[in-house]
């Protein structure tokens, strides 16, 4: 079992590690490792906290803005759809490749929220630290297996019921949403200002 110091994500080998660690109420939900359709596998890690998804998203966010993330911390970060999905968090990792600074980056994600990004101040950061734990629980699965399609859909006016559609499958890693105004603001984050009516607008200086 690993531990990190007094709080944050530890990893057991099983629930009893969980319960006999911490007294209260928990908050249960999965993240999907990987999908091997040829196997009939799903690995995934069952996270156990007082906090939900969001609080482990911003967490791990702020301890990439503010400290620095170990070797698991950085697996479970990647595995996170919102790497892709929140534009605050896509961007940022993007502008860090460019090779912004995290100084620089908290700087302009401090004067973003006016442009729909979001910041993670180092106190917010430190009050999730101090009082909330994430246990992972790495889990392997079998998926449940699904009848070969066999040409033939029974239409609503057949006589029964298709029944509820269901999805069995899904990925945690999806398709960034990348448009124009994600380059304009992905720009603004690179150099602290963005094109407007010909000139620029500096959000630092207009707050």
């Amino acid at each position: 079992m690993t531990h990190l110091s007094h709080s944050g994500i530890i990893s057991v080998s099983r629930p009893s590690e969980v319960y006999t660690s911490f007294r209260g109420p928990l908050i249960q939900y999965q993240l999907v490792k990987s999908i091997d359709r040829e196997t009939g596998l799903l690995r995934r890690w069952t996270v156990f906290s007082q906090g939900k998804r969001s609080t482990l998203v911003r967490y791990l966010f702020g301890k990439l803005l503010w400290d620095e993330l170990n070797s698991f911390e950085i697996k479970v970060f990647f595995h996170l759809s919102e790497v892709v999905n929140d534009k605050t968090i896509f961007l940022s990792l993007k502008a860090l490749n460019y090779g912004i600074s995290k100084s620089t980056l908290r700087k302009r994600l401090s004067h973003a929220e006016t442009l729909g990004l979001w910041n993670i101040t180092r106190q917010q950061y430190l009050s999730i630290k101090g009082r909330v734990n994430f246990f992972f629980l790495e889990e392997t699965v079998n998926l449940r297996k699904v009848t070969k399609f066999s040409g033939y859909t029974k239409h609503h006016k057949d006589k029964g019921s298709l029944g509820i559609e269901r999805e069995y499958y899904f990925s945690e890693i999806l398709d960034p949403l990348y448009d124009i105004s994600d380059e304009i603001l992905l720009s603004y984050l690179i150099v602290g200002e963005i094109p407007l009516l010909g000139g620029v607008f500096r959000p630092e200086e207009n707050q």
